[in-house]
């Protein structure tokens, strides 16, 4: 028999963490002849071991959407979609190719409902949230967190 760990990730709880709605130039805004704003998308995923074991984390999604409008604000709404998961796994890369891809596709349903009944609770006409690749949001991460150095070894004399 194998001691090799197949990697497995459980959600155990999700919950919203936090929540926020800001609509600055109300009511002003909505007597615009129409609505039509561009919006800015950030995300963020942090996480946290919440055992001794490192096998259950709390994972955090922060999506944060700013909609401007002939560069006035229209509105800011920012969720942190958060959960509890329980991780199996052979090593710590595939732990954290787990917490930094699987938990936050996981969260994202949840961050997206938060935010469309927010906005729309605010006046405004439904947001969609577009399917997000956080694998490629990953392997961006850890460019930018990869030092370049200044001069090639083959530079160097």
């Amino acid at each position: 028999m194998s001691d090799i760990i197949h990697p497995h990730l459980t959600p155990k709880k999700i919950y919203l963490k936090d929540a926020s709605f800001e609509s600055p130039g109300s009511p002003g805004v909505f007597q615009q002849a129409t609505i039509n704003p561009e919006i800015e998308m950030n995300l963020d995923i942090s996480n946290t071991a919440i055992d001794d074991d490192g096998r259950y984390f709390e994972v955090v999604l922060q999506v944060t959407a700013t909609a401007t409008q002939d560069g006035a604000s229209v509105f800011l709404v920012e969720v942190r979609q958060a959960g509890v998961f329980e991780i199996t796994a052979d090593d710590d890369k595939q732990k954290e190719l787990l917490v930094q891809i699987g938990c936050p596709h996981m969260l994202l349903p949840f961050a997206r409902e938060e935010i469309a009944s927010l906005v729309s609770k605010g006046g405004f006409p439904q947001m969609l949230i577009s399917p997000v690749n956080f694998e490629g949001v990953y392997r961006k991460k850890l460019e930018q967190e990869t030092p370049e150095s200044a001069a090639s070894p083959a530079e160097t004399h």
